[in-house]
């Protein structure tokens, strides 16, 4: 006796909201936020222009949005390899086998922190305020993983190893320049050996 076939329900459709900071995400991170227009946003997301403009009044809005996604995402990685990691020179290394991986499967195209604000400037002190909270929140969670491991007794003091994490993203951001500028992936590879220093270091 042949089984009755049941359709099953098919996914329900993202919601427009959801389906534009996802399309926005995809552009904003493959081909940069200026050269990234609302009419291409609102073609590939497959959302009525008036839809749009009711989540998302302006593209520095959901500029806005897209950055505040990703930061969510970036601060509970880095917790999560901080609480995987033995020693704050290996959450280093983790996180930047995690950046090869990303890099390998062509899901890589830099710090968007860093992208974005360069690709505004000064234009939008909107955009401008959240890149730094977020920068400002990446060297305060790091600064405070080193001053509880406190490698080599050096850093239990908060200014201390505020100097510490404010090198150690200097060195994430700096490398990652310098993949930008030469394609070079070994360039990643420079932010564990800089670190080391910086954790190292009696400065």
């Amino acid at each position: 006796m042949k089984k009755a076939f049941v359709r099953r329900p098919s996914a329900e459709p993202a919601s427009p909201a959801e389906r534009i900071v996802t399309t926005a995400t995809r552009l904003f991170e493959s081909q940069g936020y200026a050269a990234t227009g609302i009419n291409q946003i609102i073609a590939e997301s497959k959302t009525a222009k008036a839809s749009f403009y009711d989540h998302y009044p302006s593209k520095e809005l959901l500029g806005k949005e897209y950055l505040a996604r990703y930061g969510a995402n970036h601060l509970a990685l880095i917790r999560t390899l901080m609480d995987r990691s033995g020693s704050p020179a290996e959450f280093i290394h983790s996180w930047v086998r995690i950046l090869k991986r990303q890099l390998k499967l062509r899901k890589f195209y830099g710090c968007p922190m860093s992208n974005l604000r360069a690709q505004t400037a000064d234009s939008s002190p909107l955009l401008k305020a959240a890149v730094k909270d977020l920068a400002d929140s990446t060297i305060e969670l790091i600064a405070s993983y080193i001053r509880t491991a406190n490698p080599g007794g050096l850093f239990a003091a908060q200014k201390t190893a505020t100097l510490a994490a404010r090198r150690i993203f200097s060195a994430y951001e700096g490398a990652i320049h310098i993949w930008q500028l030469t394609g070079d992936e070994a360039a990643l590879d420079d932010i564990g050996f800089m670190a080391e220093q910086v954790l190292k270091s009696r400065d």
